[in-house]
């Protein structure tokens, strides 16, 4: 298994993180880049690979600040008197959203350098500039998927884990 994920992992060495995005929970982190064409004919611009996150994780920046998925429950920073209702679920509302659109922005070319496997269905992503993104699954909060990593470029490559293992 430890093989079969490294593999995996490998396929994004090299590539940088070109865009996040988010539904409700679930963040996506998109590496590379390619587009995609919906049914209803809609081009959107996707990475080539996606990295779906459903489990705990922290965006280590090298400079010592730390991002983290609980962030989303935070209200974004902005100026004056912040707007008085406040959903999580709005894409750009929260802290999360907003920190991660920041960094994106201000680092072009952030590319994966390597990729740890680690227990626990863990991964450690360390980027050319020395941040790193580190996936944790609670395993006592079993879910179907914590985590998946999969192809956008119509090749099917497909990889997660979640409590029934590695599929």
């Amino acid at each position: 298994m430890q093989e079969q994920l490294q593999a995996a992992f490998d396929k994004i060495k090299g590539l940088p993180l070109t865009k996040t995005t988010r539904t409700e929970l679930v963040q996506y982190f998109h590496f590379g880049k390619t587009s995609y064409t919906t049914p209803q004919g809609l081009i959107l611009d996707v990475g080539l690979y996606t990295l779906a996150v459903n489990c705990p994780w922290t965006f280590e920046l090298a400079k010592g600040e730390t991002i983290k998925h609980s962030e989303v429950f935070m209200r974004k920073r902005e100026p004056g008197l912040p707007s008085p209702k406040f959903d999580w679920k709005v894409p750009g509302a929260n802290l999360r959203d907003q920190r991660l659109q920041g960094l994106v922005i201000s680092s072009q070319g952030l590319a994966i350098e390597s990729s740890e496997i680690r227990d626990a269905y863990g991964i450690a992503l360390t980027f050319v500039n020395g941040d790193r993104l580190i996936l944790a699954p609670d395993l006592g909060k079993p879910q179907e998927e914590y985590w998946q990593l999969f192809s956008n470029s119509g090749d099917g490559f497909r990889i997660g884990a979640g409590a029934t293992g590695v599929r």
